[in-house]
Order: structure tokens, then sequence, then C-alpha cells
């Protein structure tokens, strides 16, 4: 019954945002201005729900709507979820041949993940090929933002302003492990600017030491972060300031340089 109930509930959330979809598909490049009149004709929708939404859509950014034409068109919200599917599609495929080449030569788990809420979600995730210790780690983990090395590198390299917003979410949510968060994250943002990469050892798991480095795409430049890990016996803190944090800034540069038009332009 309960869930029953909960499906009920939850139904008139996913036809609004089904129906919203349908709306967003019917602009195409022969149509850049549709009335809602035009919109409900394409979609089979009412135009009261028609007018609901664009409404709402406009609110949001997904829509742009012109007075003088009474009409609307696509905004550049848009073209922003284009952006970041296609950009992390390329990173993946950029990124995968790389980490696995680092993470069979250093026999380590290397990661590439994106900011998510309170946790870096792994978009990518390469082990090693010959690893007799396996870290539990796979595509879709969820790694905690303030104890990961690709947590850790992502605040190091986001701009003052916004590693303190988002530290003070941090303090809010991890209270108890406040005091010893901050003097990580600061010292992750020491070394992220004096080195392009930190260290952490074992906080995010006991036993486990890591490397991370931001990565930096154009139109999301504070979003994504690679992390090379393994355990503490293999990763001792020589290795992997003098080895691994090259290695994996290295990693890191190429996988930056399609994506960068005036280095990509340099070098033709």
């Amino acid at each position: 019954m309960a869930s029953t109930a909960a499906a009920a509930t939850q139904e008139p959330t996913v036809r609004v945002l089904a129906r919203g979809l349908r709306i967003l598909k019917a602009f195409q490049p022969h149509n850049d201005w549709l009335s809602n009149q035009e919109i409900a004709e394409l979609t089979g929708l009412p135009k009261p729900t028609v007018s609901r939404l664009t409404a709402t859509l406009t609110t949001l950014g997904y829509l742009i709507y012109s007075h003088p034409r009474g009409r609307y068109r696509l905004n550049l919200a848009v073209l922003e979820l284009g952006y970041f599917a296609l950009a992390n599609q390329g990173l993946r495929s950029m990124a995968r041949p790389l980490m696995q080449a680092l993470a069979n030569r250093e026999d380590a788990l290397v990661v590439l993940a994106e900011h998510d809420d309170m946790a870096m979600l792994c978009s990518e995730v390469c082990h090693s090929e010959h690893s007799i210790v396996s870290l539990r780690v796979h595509r879709g983990s969820r790694l905690v933002l303030p104890y990961s090395a690709a947590g850790r590198a992502y605040l190091g390299g986001l701009p003052a302003a916004a590693r303190q917003a988002l530290c003070d979410e941090i303090a809010r949510r991890f209270p108890k492990d406040w005091p010893m968060l901050s003097k990580g994250i600061a010292l992750a943002a020491s070394e992220v600017a004096q080195h392009g990469f930190c260290i952490t050892m074992g906080s995010l798991e006991n036993g486990v030491s890591g490397v991370g480095v931001p990565v930096h795409i154009p139109n999301a430049p504070y979003r994504y972060a690679l992390g090379c890990a393994a355990p503490s016996f293999h990763f001792p803190r020589d290795h992997l300031e003098q080895e691994i944090g090259p290695a994996l800034l290295a990693v890191k540069r190429q996988i930056e340089l399609p994506f960068t038009p005036a280095l990509g332009q340099a070098t033709r």
C-alpha cells in the first residue's frame, strides 16, 4: 500500500517533467520562435498546460520570451545541458586510455569524478589489470567530497569565494569532523596552488593514500577532478609527491588540451 501511494504522489510530477521535455523538444532549427498555441499544436498538449509550463521553463532559464513577438525560444541553459553531456562523454573517451595506462603502471585505482552536492560522482573508473588489491570503487560510486583526494583537489582548485561558500556548507553538514576537515581542505588548496595536485593519507579510508588534481575545461572549469589511490604501503608519501602527482598532472593536461581552443590552435 505504501509503495502504491508513493507512486501515486510521484506520477503527477513525472508527468509534468515529461511534458516539459516535450515542449523543449518542440523547438527545431526551422521554428526558432514559437507561441503557446504553436507549441500546443506541435506537442498535442492543452494550451493552458503549455502556458503554465512555458512560464515555468522561462523562470528556470530554459526558455526566453520575446514580448514584441509574443513567442518563446530556447535559452542558453538548454545549451549548457547539452554541452555538459557532450563534454562528459568526450572527457570519458579521452580520459579512459590515459587513466588505464596510469592504473596499470602504478598498480592503482584512477578515477575521473564530478562534483555532485557533498560527493564526487565517479564518471570513469580504471583499476589496474594485474592488481592483487582491488579498492571498492566503480563507475557511479560516490566519494565523500571533503574526505577523498578527488574531492579535496576539486575544492583546492576552486576560486577562493566559491571554496569558502562550499566549505560553509561542509561545516554545516559535517559539524563533528569540521575542525579536522578544514585543516585538510586548507592544506589541499595550498598544495594545488603550489604543485597542481594534493595528497591524502588515509582521509577517505584507513590504509589508503592518494593524489587528486582538478580538471578544468571551458564552460565547466570547476566541475571535475582526477584521483589516483592505492593502499598506503604501496603509495608512500615520497612516491605520491615525486611520481604519482606529476603523472596525474600529465594525464590532466592531455585531457584538457582538446577542450582548450587557444592551446589547440597554438599547436597547429
